[in-house]
């Protein structure tokens, strides 16, 4: 029996085999560009090792784009097939590959989270397992899967740095930001090239409003993360948020161009960057010129495939936003359809459809069209069933945003007024928020409280 660098024991016909499997996580858990190419090597060295079948699975199906489902399917036939002579955790993974291919993610983390259980050093199982827990916004189970774990690991044990990038993250989404940041930066200590722990910081930093100190983390870092994969455009994003509150629009639209939206492309990544942030600056009153138009060509053929709620509102602000209004209806009917033919069949995603992605979906249309009473009615009680749908609170900020621009072009003066002193009061280093809350204090003839607003937008604005 092989083993990998933490002890666990593969089915595999050489060690040559195991240790190009340990490469490929390795690249995955730093978010590397080659972890499909390393893949290809452990199918070259053992095309009947059971882990590198199911790893091809996840991998195929991590996307969510459509094209690459058939390979997950076929990869997870050849190993159901191979699963007899498996070992008991390597059968649990075959179960889990089965359980994500018929839609049930919920049952698929819960078999991840039955190999830590015994397996804790699995960090593919680990990280895999965190990875989904995000992306169906199951943040609570997120933080209590990595309390599990964490006393098994030490900086003894290879891949610790990533783990507790992993711990670090799960905090921040929890909006533990004082346990969350020490460690994210220990991560990044530990292995510089990890992005996502490096990513865990960001948040912190944006969360906690320190504008200067988030700019500053990633530049600091940013040689480094340029040589890992596409989810480093993501840290240009980030970026580019502190730059939108600090009013620096001129940065924000030429780190679009160069960074994180530098030309068009497929990954769903990159497209929820680029529509999220035009989505953004559309409501500021920025121009920004004909940007919606690349982002909406690549959103225009994703009209039939529902895969994941979170990305599919992505693609309708981008179709609204770039006049394909009737695409955007496309993808709205798609989803009831989805719903309707799988409502009774145990995918996870559908009901997250029901709750939080049409309404959201047909609440985007409507501000688009104009119709923002009907906006504020959907998004008012839609934004508190929006954590589903996965992405973190930075990302699905956006929507709450719509609401509150709605609720402003509606004429809703103390709507408006009541949405952005929350704001404030949760985002209090915004600068953009607290002229917005001027505005609408002024239209509710609250002039002293509008003065007060806006010395403060003022203030931030000039730090």
């Amino acid at each position: 029996m092989f083993k990998d660098v933490r002890g666990l024991e593969f089915t595999a016909s050489s060690q040559e085999a195991v240790d190009a499997f340990d490469a490929t996580i390795d690249e995955f858990l730093a978010s590397g560009r080659d972890a499909a190419a390393l893949l290809k090597h452990v199918n070259e060295a053992d095309p009947e090792m059971v882990m590198g079948q199911c790893v091809r699975g996840y991998f195929m199906r991590l996307p969510q784009q459509a094209h690459l489902i058939q390979g997950s399917n076929e990869a997870f036939a050849t190993a159901k097939a191979l699963s007899a002579k498996a070992n008991p955790r390597e059968k649990l993974h075959v179960a889990a590959l089965e359980s994500w291919v018929a839609g049930d993610l919920r049952k698929t983390a819960a078999i991840w989270e039955q190999i830590l259980v015994d397996y804790p050093h699995d960090i593919l199982a680990l990280r895999i397992a965190h990875t989904i827990h995000f992306y169906m916004g199951d943040i609570d189970h997120m933080r209590d899967s990595m309390a599990r774990v964490m006393p098994r690991w030490d900086e003894e044990v290879p891949g610790y740095g990533y783990v507790l990038g992993c711990r670090a993250f799960s905090l921040e989404e929890n909006h533990q930001f004082s346990a969350a940041e020490p460690m994210g930066r220990r991560a990044v200590e530990i292995n510089e090239d990890d992005v996502w722990a490096g990513h865990c910081v960001a948040h912190v930093l944006e969360g906690r409003g320190r504008r200067q100190d988030g700019i500053k983390w990633i530049d600091e870092h940013e040689e480094a993360w340029k040589q890992r994969g596409i989810f480093a455009r993501h840290m240009w994003w980030h970026r580019a948020l502190h730059y939108l509150e600090l009013e620096r629009f001129d940065d924000v639209l030429a780190a679009f161009d160069r960074e994180y939206w530098p030309e068009p492309t497929e990954d769903n990544i990159d497209l929820t960057n680029a529509s999220s942030m035009l989505m953004r600056l559309d409501m500021l009153g920025v121009d920004v010129d004909d940007r919606w138009e690349s982002v909406g060509a690549i959103c225009a053929s994703r009209t039939k495939d529902r895969l994941r709620p979170f990305n599919d509102l992505h693609f309708v602000m981008a179709l609204t936003h770039s006049g394909r209004m009737e695409a955007a209806r496309e993808i709205l009917a798609s989803m009831r359809d989805f719903v309707g033919a799988n409502d009774d069949k145990g995918q996870t995603v559908v009901e997250v459809y029901k709750r939080a992605g049409i309404p959201i979906a047909e609440a985007i249309i409507d501000h688009a069209e104009g119709n923002f009473a009907r906006a504020v009615e959907i998004m008012s009680s839609a934004r508190y069933r929006m954590v589903p749908l996965g992405g973190s609170w930075a990302q699905r900020d956006v929507w709450v945003r719509i609401l509150i621009d709605a609720a402003i072009k509606d004429g809703q003066h103390a709507y408006a007024r009541t949405l952005l002193a929350e704001r404030t009061a949760d985002c209090p280093s915004s600068g953009p928020s607290w002229n917005m809350y001027a505005d609408a204090l002024a239209a509710c003839g609250e002039d002293e409280e509008a003065e007060a607003a806006r010395a403060r937008g003022s203030e931030l604005l000039a730090a």
